[in-house]
């Protein structure tokens, strides 16, 4: 897996890149289905939830994320778009920053604004059966934050790709359970 970061000011660049040993359909429902749990992809998660679902497609999403101290905890809304192509085989579930009447900015948290972010899923290898999983978050953290505390997130986002690559490894062979 090849971890990239960029900083430009305030705006963060984050790209994490890897072959998953499963097919893109199954890679996707896994994406789909650890959404309601991200603490499984993202250790600084403290609470996420659905605001509205818009859509087969798009749902409306608050997550907050704890920093280290003395910083505030940062907070996002965000769209979430899910497609997937059967007949190319690929596939993405993608997200950016919006605002939304049920979710107010919180007291004590820092609302980020994320440009872009989410996976992108090819087929690769032979038979369709690996994926190349591509990571990117771009967003601006809305404050001064030391470059260490900026790694540290940073790193956490692009790991993503790194823990759904060892949830494949670990489970190689076993069915996904079928999206609600």
């Amino acid at each position: 897996v090849r971890i990239d970061t960029k900083q430009e000011g305030q705006v963060i660049v984050v790209r994490g890149v890897g072959v998953v040993p499963a097919p893109v359909s199954d890679v996707f429902e896994y994406l789909c289905q650890v959404r309601d749990n991200p603490r499984d992809l993202d250790p600084t998660s403290m609470a996420h939830s659905r605001v509205e679902k818009v859509d087969n497609r798009h749902s409306v999403w608050h997550s907050s994320f704890k920093m280290p101290w003395p910083y505030d905890a940062r907070d996002c809304v965000w769209l979430s778009l899910d497609y997937y192509d059967p007949v190319k085989g690929d596939a993405a579930c993608l997200g950016r920053s919006v605002t939304h009447r049920l979710a107010p900015e919180r007291r004590g948290h820092v609302r980020v604004d994320m440009k872009h972010c989410g996976c992108s899923l090819e087929p690769v290898g032979g038979g369709g059966r690996e994926t190349r999983v591509t990571f990117l978050a771009q967003g601006d953290a809305k404050a001064n934050v030391p470059s260490w505390a900026i790694s540290n997130a940073t790193s956490n986002q692009a790991m993503r790709v790194v823990k759904i690559k060892q949830h494949f490894e670990k489970h190689r062979g076993k069915a996904v359970s079928s999206r609600a």
